[in-house]
């Protein structure tokens, strides 16, 4: 029996697209430009990884005050919602009792909130957050710490993905990777690594039923 684990922005829930924005506010308050632009480069990072992207590529920059006002933007201008086909895709997963967690570079905390927001607090009892591992994607520890979490072999979980960093960190874990592209499209690297590109969540339903038979 194969186990599910979702990456949260951008995968299982629209929130990834927030971010550029956020950064291209955050940036202009500081005299940076598009900063947005770099979003694409820490896709799938955990906090401590995209802080020091910060520091190693904007000369100067008061990274207080940079997560402060993107923080800010975001807490403004976000709408949670889940992904297309997410709700399908996890009704499916319950019935047929397949196990399945999140493993995010977002921190535990905010993961609760989110999905506190949408009232779907009890859908996920399993979550691995990006502040209980030391290497973030595209080091595998966040999926095999979920996977670790669920009592589940590493090699008979799927992994569902939207960004380069987290399909790597699948494929590093020895998972199979079915990525959903969001904001940017996969390099062609990483899509060699993919089980399967699907357009939605829900489309994973005849991936599974497939595997059936």
């Amino acid at each position: 029996m194969y186990s599910v684990i979702f990456d949260m922005d951008g995968t299982l829930l629209d929130t990834q697209r927030i971010y550029i924005p956020a950064w291209d506010y955050a940036g202009e308050n500081q005299g940076f430009k598009k900063c947005g632009d770099h979003i694409k480069n820490v896709l799938g990072t955990n906090e401590e990884a995209w802080t020091q992207y910060l520091v190693d590529n904007f000369k100067g920059v008061d990274v207080a005050r940079f997560k402060a006002d993107a923080a800010d933007y975001i807490k403004k201008n976000i709408v949670i919602r889940f992904k297309e086909g997410a709700e399908e895709l996890i009704a499916y997963l319950r019935k047929n009792g397949i196990k399945y967690a999140i493993g995010s570079g977002a921190a535990t905390e905010l993961i609760r909130t989110y999905l506190q927001v949408l009232g779907a607090s009890d859908l996920f009892d399993t979550v691995a957050g990006g502040e209980e591992i030391k290497n973030s994607k595209p080091a595998p520890d966040t999926f095999l710490l979920a996977a670790e979490k669920m009592g589940v072999d590493p090699k008979e979980c799927f992994v569902f993905e939207d960004s380069d960093n987290g399909a790597l960190a699948a494929y590093n874990a020895g998972m199979r990777c079915i990525g959903i592209p969001d904001v940017v499209p996969f390099s062609r690297e990483t899509k060699s690594h993919l089980f399967a590109e699907l357009g939605n969540l829900a489309e994973a339903i005849e991936v599974f039923e497939a595997l059936k038979h």
